[in-house]
């Protein structure tokens, strides 16, 4: 049964892994792209690599930056409203493809679209429940460790 740390194992910048999980919250690195480079059955070859992830009990969809996706040339394919705790707004819903190394897990899906670095976050992708849905998810504050486990 896959399963992928998503906590801190080591403190920096005089940082506990306690404080780095409150601080950051739990991460996973993930690629991303929208067309894989590599053949069928083969560990997909997206056009960026090693993209902070946070995974987000209270975001109810998965999310990308829109300045990522734009980057990336990410088809817009609509466009829906959306809550937070900026209220309601506009935003673009991309295709992407996300593949989540340490849980071999290929995502090919929709991904709504959010001011993540222009909002000052660490992270450009935002997995949130629907991404929860198949995993156990283990958080141990006194530690800094967060664990994905699929069963």
């Amino acid at each position: 049964m896959p399963s992928l740390q998503a906590g801190f194992k080591v403190g920096k910048n005089g940082l506990s892994t306690t404080d780095l999980l409150v601080d950051l919250g739990p991460t996973v690195l993930v690629d991303i792209g929208l067309k894989s480079r590599s053949a069928s059955g083969q560990r997909p070859d997206l056009a960026e690599k090693g993209i902070k992830a946070l995974i987000d009990t209270g975001a109810g969809a998965d999310c990308i930056d829109d300045d990522l996706a734009v980057r990336l040339g990410l088809p817009i394919t609509d466009e829906g409203e959306i809550s937070g705790v900026g209220g309601r707004h506009r935003a673009f819903i991309y295709t992407a493809r996300v593949y989540v190394p340490g849980l071999n897990r290929l995502l090919f899906q929709r991904f709504t679209g959010v001011r993540l670095e222009g909002g000052g976050q660490w992270h450009r992708v935002i997995l949130g429940r629907t991404f929860l849905r198949q995993y156990r998810l283990t958080y141990d504050g006194p530690s800094g460790g967060v664990e994905l486990t699929a069963d």
